[in-house]
């Protein structure tokens, strides 16, 4: 007879996920504030590039409307709100393809203002493309899974954590890059360095708390890592800049 016990089930809940998840929240907040908060502040002082077109206003008030939502999600699971978290979260499905689409649309217009007097610009247009891919069918995959809390919250985690390392990247990616350089890894590093932290510090704290990552990470976090890599490649790549001048239109 076998002595081999079964693995554990992953624990869907623990004493210390409530605070958790509010300094995940906080981290993101602080990444979004000191990435774009410079830049709000310019326009708002009338010291900006280009006028802010009603595409990139929409896309900047549901960026912030999503970081609402979900600050409001966590502090309801906290106070033991599960109804009013599940009601809300149906916001998402109309805040999802509103923040991809003018987020595209929005880079498209810049591109076509920076590219003209800085063609590196162009190589840059593959990295906004890509968070509007990834970001989508993660928060789609979470909501999809939904009535799996564990796996729900993790995939929505990943989300979050793809689309606010933009914040973190215009906060330190030029100091990054000034170590790393620019090259192939340097480019991840400076791009997507707030991302490794976010997702490093989840996975440990699985490790910590349950003795083992959760599944949604070792499936999803790998094929987001191998992602970011094509990403580098045709940020590189001198095939990519006149793809990106076909799609932006000039």
């Amino acid at each position: 007879m076998s002595t081999q016990q079964a693995a554990p089930t992953f624990a869907p809940q623990h004493p210390w996920d409530r605070n958790f998840h509010l300094a995940f929240i906080a981290a993101c907040w602080l990444g979004v504030l000191m990435g774009f908060a410079p830049t709000v502040a310019a326009r708002f002082s009338g010291i900006e590039d280009y006028p802010a077109s009603v595409v990139l206003q929409i896309h900047a008030i549901a960026f912030s409307a999503w970081m609402v939502l979900l600050t409001a999600q966590v502090l309801l699971i906290r106070v033991r709100r599960l109804a009013w978290h599940r009601l809300l979260g149906l916001t998402a499905f109309g805040f999802i393809p509103v923040m991809v689409v003018t987020g595209v649309w929005a880079e498209i217009l810049s591109q076509r203002f920076y590219s003209p007097n800085d063609p590196d610009n162009q190589s840059f247009f593959i990295v906004p493309l890509a968070y509007m891919v990834m970001f989508p069918v993660l928060a789609g995959a979470s909501l999809w899974f939904r009535k799996l809390p564990s796996t729900h919250k993790r995939l929505m985690l990943l989300a979050n954590a793809t689309i606010v390392s933009v914040g973190f990247s215009r906060w330190w990616g030029g100091a990054v890059a000034s170590v790393v350089g620019d090259g192939y890894v340097g480019m991840l590093l400076n791009t997507y360095s707030g991302f490794y932290l976010l997702v490093g510090a989840a996975m440990a704290y699985d490790l910590v708390t349950r003795k083992r990552v959760h599944a949604s990470y070792v499936i999803t976090v790998p094929i987001l890592l191998a992602c970011q890599v094509v990403v580098s490649l045709l940020y590189h790549a001198e095939e990519w800049r006149p793809v990106a001048r076909w799609i932006v239109g000039i």
